[in-house]
């Protein structure tokens, strides 16, 4: 829901200001909150998920004011709520799936997870259609609607299971992991910064959220469309992310494509040259507006029926498309990294780290009104550095995960895990859990 309020531009507002100003305060907590999410996930489990997802219904529900200083507050809160919520989601989506099943596990989640947001701006989209009368801000019903979607969503939460009740398809636990401490949550932490691979990944994770505030705020929030094609546009960019995910996500999966290796080098090339078509298209778009030429009076916006609207709408689609496989096959590759339950929340809460980040500063670099081409070349320049130099993780990736875990619930030394099963325990006995007798080989 919050991205399909987000989708449209400006929250929905007329003057996105207020929403770039939340955004940047949501992006510097979020930031915060994402390095401290997976140790609060690995201490306290999933029981956190409840409080972070309220955090959502807190921050539309301040658009029900005209409260600025308000919703900018409540943007703040929702970084918190954030931080932990989507390192608790990269733990599970990583380390639940076998490994043959993680690109698809991606897919099921961002289907679904986008689901949500298409039904979200059909929402807006129903309400405003007939809205041609030069209004730019959506009805109240929409945040209303859209806050009791988002209440739902977060205490259906409780439903789900604690980590080391879930059983994986083969019969293996997906946790045999005791709860964690805050020492060692920290050092496992600094650990993430001297990791070359994080190192090498940090561009395309600064890139993966950076394009919202354009797409959002400049393309769709700009000025250039009405609020009747602004909410069809917000529609389809949410349709084509679960097109993109439902495809993507089995192809990374697909053996007959080759090893681990081969299709990770594949997926980030198909990524690339889909990135690159798409911007080059964008900065045709973007020299029909710029910041001041939307203000003029008398400005005719594009509209649903104006004669050029189904390319601008193409390309808004592409954008959702390219979100969806770029932002899947992130999830993906730092799947091959690991199949353990703390350290994917680690990664995942790193991940989120580096593109808060890198969003709170993409945000104000729109608020302080960036000439809108330039824009365009920012996130071209830091999206496609950060693919090529992803080609250096794609090549150490390897077929089956071999990785040491310790913090084992038995109390045993760190023992080795292979494609997500221990492999070693030091008396070459068996464990017995949850009624599930696992037997190890010395």
């Amino acid at each position: 829901m919050f991205n399909a309020l987000n989708g449209m531009g400006g929250a929905g507002q007329s003057d996105p200001k207020t929403t770039n100003d939340a955004n940047t305060a949501l992006a510097v907590t979020f930031t915060v909150c994402s390095l401290i999410g997976a140790p609060v996930f690995n201490i306290f489990g999933h029981r956190i998920l409840v409080p972070a997802a309220l955090a959502y219904l807190l921050y539309v529900g301040s658009y029900l004011t005209t409260n600025a200083a308000f919703t900018i507050a409540t943007g703040a809160i929702l970084g918190i709520g954030a931080g932990f919520l989507w390192t608790a989601q990269a733990g599970i989506m990583m380390s639940y799936p076998d490994e043959k099943d993680k690109g698809k596990a991606f897919s099921i989640f961002w289907m679904v997870f986008n689901l949500g947001a298409t039904v979200g701006a059909a929402i807006p989209l129903g309400n405003n259609f007939t809205n041609d009368d030069g209004a730019n801000t959506v009805k109240i019903g929409t945040y209303i609607g859209f806050m009791c979607i988002m209440g739902f969503g977060a205490f259906l939460s409780l439903a789900l299971l604690p980590a080391h009740k879930v059983i994986r398809s083969n019969g293996s636990p997906v946790s045999l992991h005791k709860f964690s401490n805050w020492k060692r949550e920290a050092a496992e932490i600094f650990k993430l910064f001297l990791d070359w691979k994080m190192i090498c990944l940090i561009p395309l994770f600064a890139g993966s959220n950076w394009f919202y505030t354009y797409q959002f705020q400049v393309y769709n929030g700009g000025g250039y469309f009405t609020l009747r094609a602004r909410s069809l546009n917000n529609l389809l960019y949410w349709l084509f992310q679960i097109i993109g995910a439902g495809v993507f996500g089995w192809l990374l999966d697909w053996a007959k494509l080759g090893n681990r290796k081969t299709r990770a080098i594949l997926a980030n090339t198909f990524i690339l040259a889909v990135l690159c078509a798409s911007w080059i298209g964008c900065i045709f778009v973007q020299r029909n507006f710029t910041y001041d030429s939307v203000k003029v009076k008398g400005y005719v916006q594009e509209d649903i029926y104006s004669p050029n609207y189904a390319g601008y709408v193409i390309l808004y689609a592409v954008f959702g498309f390219v979100d969806a496989i770029y932002q899947g096959f992130i999830y993906w590759l730092l799947g091959t990294m690991t199949n353990d339950t703390e350290r994917a929340s680690r990664y995942g809460g790193f991940y989120k780290t580096i593109q808060n980040a890198f969003a709170a500063v993409s945000s104000q670099v729109d608020a302080v009104h960036t000439p809108f081409m330039t824009q365009v070349y920012i996130n071209f320049a830091l999206e496609g550095v950060g693919l090529l130099l992803t080609y250096i993780v794609c090549f150490k990736v390897t077929d089956v995960t071999v990785e040491q875990v310790d913090n084992l619930i038995d109390g045993h030394t760190p023992e080795v895990m292979v494609g997500g099963q221990i492999e070693t325990i030091e008396d070459g006995g068996s464990m017995e859990k949850n009624n599930y007798t696992i037997s190890h080989s010395s």
